[in-house]
């Protein structure tokens, strides 16, 4: 397991060099992900849900979004601009990473605790000082909240993750640090991990608040893929949803089938 993290996380800490030119893709790529995500959309209409998406292929440069610009619930997603923010102040000198530190950064991320996660915000001055870092990064449409009550469009989100993920926002110790906890989360496993290969490297932080009936406010999934050679960002939110987890989940995992489909189509 050790030695295929170590393998498959330098695909995403550091691309290359063509990585930051994006390279012309073919149109079958655009294509797969248009159609995939019409039928994402159709299948959340069905359960009375909103969906926000945007998908990058950090190599092609090539995109597809759905409602990016629409801000929804985070729920745990929020959880990774936090781990950022905390890695970026650690980095900075700021915050020291004690063994409570990442005990807390641990269960934030694998555990989707959210009392771990207001203790982080609290290290970085609470949400208004890290919601100012936030819009002094570029991220202004990223709104972190106590109790996993924040805002975010999945463009801005993508944005993140992308930035992170092509080492622009943490060193290069932090950032394969905090990719290696990422690719080991296993929580919802019927969301963007079902849509891949047991073989793609997935760095994701999932995030679900559920309603008073069968209808979720939040049911999210937000990361980076390694796969062909390809870097892939894929943030899906679905927001206000009924009909049960499992036919929730799988509107996610669908749309990282499609993801997967685009890649591998000639």
């Amino acid at each position: 397991m050790i030695a295929w993290l170590l393998a498959a996380i330098p695909v995403v800490l550091t691309p290359p060099p063509g990585l930051l030119t994006p390279s012309p893709a073919p149109i079958s790529e655009r294509a797969v992900f248009e159609e995939g995500l019409d039928d994402a959309v159709g299948r959340a209409k069905a359960l009375g849900g909103t969906l926000g998406v945007t998908i990058v292929d950090l190599t092609t440069g090539v995109s597809a979004v759905q409602d990016g610009d629409e801000n929804l619930p985070m729920a745990g997603v929020q959880h990774l601009p936090i781990a950022v923010l905390v890695y970026r102040a650690a980095d900075a000198g700021h915050l020291t990473m004690t063994r409570d530190t990442r005990g807390l950064l641990s269960r934030m991320l694998n555990n989707d605790d959210d009392i771990a996660a207001d203790s982080l915000l609290d290290m970085l001055g609470g949400s208004e000082a890290a919601n100012a870092q936030l819009r002094t990064l570029g991220y202004p449409a990223i709104f972190l909240a106590p109790g996993g009550a924040g805002y975010a469009t999945p463009s801005a989100l993508a944005s993140l993750i992308g930035d992170c993920a092509q080492g622009k926002l943490l060193t290069v110790a932090s950032t394969t640090t905090l990719m290696r906890e990422l690719a080991g989360v296993r929580s919802a496993p019927g969301r963007l991990r079902a849509g891949f290969a047991p073989s793609v490297m997935l760095a994701h932080v999932p995030g679900t608040v559920s309603g008073g009936d069968d209808t979720n406010i939040a049911t999210n999934d937000a990361g980076v893929a390694a796969l062909s050679g390809r870097t892939v960002v894929v943030v899906v939110m679905l927001s206000g949803a009924h009909g049960g987890d499992a036919r929730r989940d799988a509107v996610i995992a669908g749309v990282a089938a499609t993801v997967a489909r685009a890649i591998i189509t000639p």
